[in-house]
């Protein structure tokens, strides 16, 4: 690798869908030009590409409208050269273009170029999203409960047999290269059936982008639909993951209403 170009951060299991990205990095050699992004695409990915990566000019961004439209086109992705933001916005629209696609349509469906909380959502599951897949409902009832010791902690072994926790947010993925305390995702509640669950990985990644793809239209109308979560309590997700850490309140908010009903759950059901 080329100095100052540390491809290390790909161990970190919010990354664990993108499969063999740090040998092809490896092969590369040095931080990839936007031209040569598309050699990161996973071998196993039957998602249809329709888009490549540029070096971004912002004026012609301003001059299309916007980040968006400028996409639609042009088909071309602007992407700063060294820019660690958009190699991991690159590498979720290699490994999940369907479901980028969708979010892409979400935002230039906007009346009038408004944005309005359709659009707000998607903003929030592009940049922070976290896909919390799991075949056990009582797991996003206990995430809204902001149960986060039991669920974390005292149940992470149950936790880790029931659900994948599959970052997506290319912000967020940028900020786990060096996180911050209090860092946040908005996690996306996604159930599926345990047969779903244990498909080999990339199979799995290529049933969430058909699938949430085909449905995330119909259902994301709002942002409440996605729920913070406290991602360096992700099993796996920090090193310093102990009781006494998933006692800081300040971090791990505790709940303080009544959960909301079970019907009232923001989940989106694949399967």
């Amino acid at each position: 690798m080329s100095a100052g170009f540390d491809a290390r951060f790909l161990e970190h299991p919010a990354f664990s869908c993108f499969d063999g990205v740090g040998e092809r990095l490896c092969a590369l050699g040095h931080f990839p030009a936007p031209h040569e992004l598309a050699q990161l695409a996973p071998s196993a990915g039957d998602g249809k590409r329709w888009f490549e990566f540029e070096p971004e000019d912002a004026a012609s961004v301003r001059a299309a409208g916007s980040f968006d439209r400028y996409i639609a086109a042009s088909g071309r992705i602007p992407t700063r050269p060294g820019s660690y933001h958009d190699l991991c916005g690159a590498l979720v629209w290699l490994h999940f273009p369907r479901l980028k696609t969708a979010i892409h349509a979400l935002q230039l469906a906007a009346p009038d170029g408004r944005r309005g909380p359709r659009q707000n959502a998607a903003t929030h599951l592009d940049e922070s999203g976290v896909l919390v897949v799991s075949s056990e409902l009582a797991v996003f009832q206990a995430l809204v409960r902001l149960e986060w010791s039991e669920l974390f902690w005292q149940r992470r072994a149950e936790l880790l047999e029931t659900t994948r926790f599959v970052g997506f947010g290319h912000g967020l993925l940028d900020a786990l290269r060096a996180p911050h305390p209090g860092l946040l995702g908005m996690a996306l509640f996604v159930l599926v059936t345990p047969a779903e669950l244990a498909l080999p990985r990339a199979q799995f990644r290529n049933f969430l982008d058909r699938e949430l793809a085909a449905k995330l239209g119909d259902f994301l109308s709002q942002p409440a639909q996605l729920r913070p979560l406290p991602v360096l309590g992700v099993p796996g997700w920090s090193p310093a993951q102990s009781p006494e850490f998933y006692a800081n309140q300040r971090y791990f908010r505790r709940a303080r209403q009544r959960p909301r009903p079970e019907a009232e759950l923001p989940y989106l059901a694949l399967g």
